[in-house]
C-alpha cells in the first residue's frame, strides 16, 4: 500500500466510508478543532453515537477534552484520563468503541508516546474502516518543507504501526485568517506535495467559506471554532 492512502477521494467521502479515524497533528496544526467538527457533524448527520478519545499527551493549551460537557448533549462522548505532571495516561474503552456499531476518533497529536499507545490498537486500525488522518497547517513552522512533514508522519507511523496516512489541508491562521490567507495556504500545500500526491480536501473557517468555495476545485469542509477562549483577542 501507498504511503498516501486514498488520495483520489474526497474527506466528505470517506466520513461515509470509514468509521475509524485517527487525527495527527503537531501542536497548532488546527486538530482538536477539526477533530471537534468531525465528530460534531458525524453525530448530527447520521443519528449514530460517536466517540471521541482525546489520547493526546503533550498537553497543549487548546484540548478536546474541554468541550466534553457542551457536546455531551449533541451525541458526542469525549473521553479522556487526567494526567498528573508529564505522566503518560491511558483512556479505558478504546477498543470496544473500535469494535463498535458507532464511530469512533482518536486523538493522538504529534509525540510518539500517544503514538505507541495507539499501535496498541493496530490491528483495528489497520482495518478498512479505519482512515489515519495527518493534519497539515502551511502557516507552521515544522511544514516548510516535506521532508519536515515526512519526518513526522514516518516516526509517527512506525509507533503506531501503520503504513499509510490521508492528508487534510487546514491552511488557517486562527479566527482572523483571511480569504486570500486561505487560498495561499492551499497554493503552499499545493507545492509541498507536488509530485507526490493530491491534496483534494480542507478544512475552512466557516466565516470565510462562501468567500472562498468558488476559488478552489478541492472538497471544502467548514468548521467552527469551538475552542476560540474568551481572552483570545
Amino acid at each position: 500500500m501507498e504511503l498516501f492512502y486514498e488520495s483520489d477521494k474526497t474527506f466528505e467521502q470517506l466520513m461515509k466510508e470509514k468509521k475509524n479515524f485517527v487525527f495527527i497533528g503537531e501542536a497548532g496544526s488546527g486538530k482538536s478543532e477539526i477533530i471537534l467538527n468531525i465528530a460534531h457533524m458525524l453525530a448530527e448527520q447520521t443519528g449514530e453515537k460517536v466517540d471521541l478519545f482525546d489520547l493526546d499527551q503533550t498537553k497543549p493549551l487548546y484540548r478536546s477534552r474541554d468541550m466534553q460537557e457542551a457536546f455531551a448533549k449533541d451525541g458526542v462522548q469525549i473521553h479522556f484520563q487526567e494526567q498528573f505532571q508529564d505522566a503518560p495516561s491511558q483512556v479505558g474503552g478504546v477498543r470496544a468503541s473500535l469494535y463498535g456499531d458507532g464511530y469512533t476518533l482518536l486523538d493522538i497529536g504529534g509525540g510518539h508516546q500517544a503514538a505507541k499507545y495507539a499501535g496498541s490498537y493496530s490491528d483495528l486500525l489497520a482495518k478498512e474502516n479505519s482512515v489515519p488522518v495527518y493534519i497539515v497547517n502551511a502557516y507552521r513552522p515544522w511544514t516548510r518543507s516535506v521532508e519536515g512533514i515526512d519526518g513526522t508522519m514516518s516516526h509517527i507511523l512506525n509507533s503506531i504501526r501503520l503504513d499509510h496516512i490521508y492528508i487534510l489541508g487546514n491552511p488557517n491562521l486562527g479566527y482572523a485568517t483571511t480569504g486570500d490567507e486561505f487560498i495561499h495556504g492551499l497554493d503552499k500545500i499545493d507545492e509541498l506535495f507536488d509530485g507526490l500526491t493530491v491534496v483534494n480536501s480542507a478544512c475552512v473557517r466557516k466565516g470565510i467559506y462562501d468567500e472562498v468555495k468558488d476559488r478552489t476545485d478541492k472538497c471544502l469542509i467548514p468548521i467552527e471554532l469551538y475552542l476560540t477562549y474568551e481572552w483570545v483577542d
